[in-house]
């Protein structure tokens, strides 16, 4: 994880068809039930803390299926039962999964609003003391650069140290979405996950953190 990431992201893939994998996730979060704080909605999912651990910096984690072209490497192995006779392909479209933890979007959206009206004050602030100096006039409004650039660098400092006191939240919500993915996978039919061995079915295949 960058230290310079506001909203730390990962992302991973399944050879399995997104809508299966998508209807394996609503039915593991049906099945831990009151276990889980997690919601679908579409191709999306989010998962919260529990509402009685839920603080001002805890993290929210949103997953986002989609659907990702499968290496044509793989495909030129051996023909799978996917395969279509019009084209004489197989079905090379696999899901990928992209996670992302953020602020609640309550605060998020603060922030943001906070961090587009310090641009702007810095803006204004330049043009004015542009003009100001033209006019041959005391650039006061240069004030404006170091205090919007003081609340921009306190936001990320505040970001930053918001992760650091909700890093084991993050962890659990990391944890509870693995958690609902190996019910999810274990969900799929067997045929829409042909040779495939024990080890390539866990869901942490082919993870790749954004670093």
């Amino acid at each position: 994880m960058s230290p310079l990431e506001m909203q730390p992201t990962f992302s991973m893939d399944f050879p399995i068809p997104t809508d299966a994998m998508v209807a394996g996730v609503r039915t593991a979060i049906a099945k831990l039930g009151p276990d889980t704080r997690a919601v679908a909605a579409g191709k999306c999912l989010e998962i919260a803390p529990p509402r009685d651990e839920t603080r001002f910096w805890s993290p929210h984690l949103s997953v986002q299926f989609s659907d990702v072209q499968r290496d044509s490497a793989q495909n030129a192995v051996a023909p799978s039962a996917d395969q279509n006779p019009e084209s004489g392909h197989a079905n090379d479209v696999d899901c990928q999964l992209f996670g992302r933890f953020s602020p609640r979007p309550e605060i998020w959206t603060f922030c943001m609003f906070l961090y587009f009206a310090m641009a702007l004050v810095l803006c204004c602030g330049l043009l004015v003391a542009y003009v100001q100096w033209s006019l041959g006039a005391s650039m006061t409004a240069l004030w404006s650069v170091p205090i919007s650039l003081l609340v921009i660098a306190g936001l990320h400092t505040a970001s930053l140290i918001g992760q650091g006191l909700s890093r084991h939240q993050m962890i659990e919500l990391r944890q509870q979405l693995d958690q609902i993915l190996a019910l999810a996978v274990s969900e799929t039919p067997a045929a829409e996950r042909p040779a495939l061995s024990t080890a390539e079915q866990t869901p942490t295949m082919r993870v790749e953190i954004t670093s």
